[in-house]
């Protein structure tokens, strides 16, 4: 049915903050920029950001509302080799991580941060799995 995920866009109001954010503050490269839309160069499915004012004309302005401030609706996962060391680099140009890096019980290393618009984003290292025995 459903052969892979292609995108996650993010809705964005101030479109201009959140690519300066993207670019500057996270250190992703844009692959393409056009009208209130921007790919940003990530390894496989492409992510992207999407001026709010530009729903509309995708889906009609009967289904164009923001959810209440403060709630998350979903989540994006970057995953990195190091994601200490991406935490002590993004941190240090000013990316607000909602804490620290924690090893979480799935398999992961994870911090969070939210972009200016509040969305949440995690960047996570999978752990090394401890082997089994074969008895």
């Amino acid at each position: 049915m459903f052969c892979y995920l292609g995108y996650v866009v993010l809705f964005v109001e101030d479109f201009d903050g959140a690519l300066a954010f993207y670019r500057d503050k996270v250190g992703l490269a844009v692959r393409f920029h056009d009208k209130g839309y921007a790919e940003l160069a990530v390894a496989g499915s492409k992510f992207a950001l999407l001026a709010r004012s530009r729903l509309p004309e995708l889906v009609g302005a009967a289904h164009t509302g923001r959810p209440a401030t403060g709630t998350h609706e979903a989540g994006v996962t970057f995953l990195v080799e190091d994601v200490d060391r991406i935490h002590r680099d993004l941190s240090g140009r000013g990316v607000p991580f909602l804490g620290a890096p924690q090893d979480r019980p799935w398999g992961q290393r994870t911090a969070y941060f939210q972009d200016p618009e509040g969305h949440l984003i995690e960047i996570a290292t999978n752990l090394p799995r401890p082997r089994r025995s074969a008895t």
